[in-house]
């Protein structure tokens, strides 16, 4: 079975090893990266063979913190998802990481459960939204997207993105709509360029400001 590799990022050796020890515990997880700060992670990022598939990265390191690594991750076009973690956050922040292209997020007091759903979900459909994100789009404060709300999506974009909100993989997207993957994958790049977004959860969240797919807390409704 190939292990889902997750990488740690945190100034807190303790908060390191106690989610190292709780996401082992899982047997389709292991821990392949650690660093303490910002610029460490990026080193590492940068000479690593084997690069994790998903890092857990906290927001206030020193050195350099989550968001300006971030940042940095996102401009370098890696093979890696990001979920931030933070113990103190507002709509307002949880707008700007998602801009800037995080996979997902969560309070550093998650319920270890839902730290693991939200990984393995981040590696599978390339996102994670909880609750709390489904309400602030709900009430409408997530209106961060840069291009106008008519992105001239043709029809065929619009139906990949629906079943890419619903967590289809490229493979399932093509096999229901008899074209080939390379097909979606150029559909992908297009509507990401249309919509201004950086990855799949800006997508995501492009179709339910613009209700191109219902919502509902607890679920996305196509």
């Amino acid at each position: 079975m190939t292990k889902i590799r997750v990488g740690i990022a945190d100034d807190e050796l303790l908060f390191i090893q106690g989610m190292k020890l709780i996401l082992e515990h899982d047997p389709e997880l292991v821990v392949t990266m650690e660093a303490e700060n910002g610029a460490q992670l990026l080193t590492k990022l940068s000479t690593e063979k084997i690069l994790p598939d998903v890092i857990l990265l906290d927001i206030g390191m020193p050195v350099m913190d989550g968001v300006d690594a971030l940042i940095s991750i996102i401009s370098m076009s890696l093979p890696v998802k990001i979920i931030m973690l933070t113990s103190h956050y507002t709509d307002s922040m949880i707008v700007r990481l998602l801009d800037e292209g995080a996979s997902g997020f969560l309070p550093k007091n998650e319920h270890p459960d839902v730290v693991i759903k939200t990984i393995k979900s981040v590696v599978q459909s390339g996102f994670y939204i909880n609750d709390h994100i489904v309400q602030i789009v709900r009430d409408r404060r997530l209106l961060s997207r840069k291009k106008p709300i008519n992105a001239q999506l043709s029809h065929r974009e619009i139906e990949i993105l629906k079943l890419i909100c619903a967590e289809f993989t490229n493979k399932e997207i093509a096999e229901q709509l008899g074209i080939s993957i390379r097909t979606i994958e150029g559909h992908r790049m297009s509507i990401l360029e249309k919509t201004d977004c950086k990855n799949i959860v800006g997508m995501v969240i492009y179709a339910i400001e613009h209700k191109i797919i219902q919502v509902h807390l607890s679920r996305i409704v196509r």
